[in-house]
């Protein structure tokens, strides 16, 4: 009776492996990291296109859901350039010394139906804070998932913007982050 026991667990074990949490890997080319900020008055709009990450995620088991993205800040682009090489320098993001930002998470929460949030932590300059991710799921299958969310940081509390630009007269501390991430599974 032990060894047919024995057995059956061997014979299962391939099974219980696919019950784990998925691993999903970004397509670059159906995602997109966006952010606005206001200049003035008005808006000002730029993009991140180059950022990866880990993301091991199911709706069913956020328990043991976790993500890891990477951004590379220097991928930092606008409609003018201009605006770009303005915030990879020493006073903003200073993409020399602080090459990459770093969002972490292990903890979800189902917030309604399909929409989720994300605490965890954003690294920007060496300066970890926390910070809440809204999102909802627009796709989510065997083989391909696609996110959509936001948040909003103060650019102050991460050293972005320093020296003349530390007041929030001219640029306002509060930074509007989108995003939608399509993956598929690994």
């Amino acid at each position: 009776m032990n060894i047919k026991i024995a057995i059956l667990i061997l014979l299962l074990s391939p099974l219980v492996a696919f019950a784990g949490v998925p691993s999903w890997k970004i397509i670059p080319s159906e995602s997109s990291l966006t952010f606005t900020a206001t200049q003035n008055g008005a808006p000002v709009t730029g993009t991140f296109t180059n950022f990866y990450g880990e993301i091991n995620f199911d709706p069913a088991q956020l328990g043991k859901s976790n993500v890891k993205i990477i951004v590379n800040v220097g991928s930092i682009s606008d409609a003018y350039n201009e605006l770009s090489d303005t915030l990879k320098s020493a006073d903003w993001f200073n993409t020399k010394l602080f090459p990459q930002a770093v969002f972490q998470s292990n903890n979800f929460t189902k917030t309604s139906d399909k929409t989720y949030q994300a605490k965890g932590t954003l690294t920007i300059r060496d300066k970890t804070l926390p910070i809440v991710i809204i999102f909802s799921q627009q796709e989510y299958s065997q083989t391909k998932a696609k996110m959509m969310g936001n948040t909003i940081i103060k650019r102050t509390a991460f050293g972005v913007g320093q020296g003349e630009w530390s007041d929030t007269k001219a640029v306002k501390d509060d930074v509007q982050i989108n995003f939608t991430v399509s993956a598929t599974r690994k």
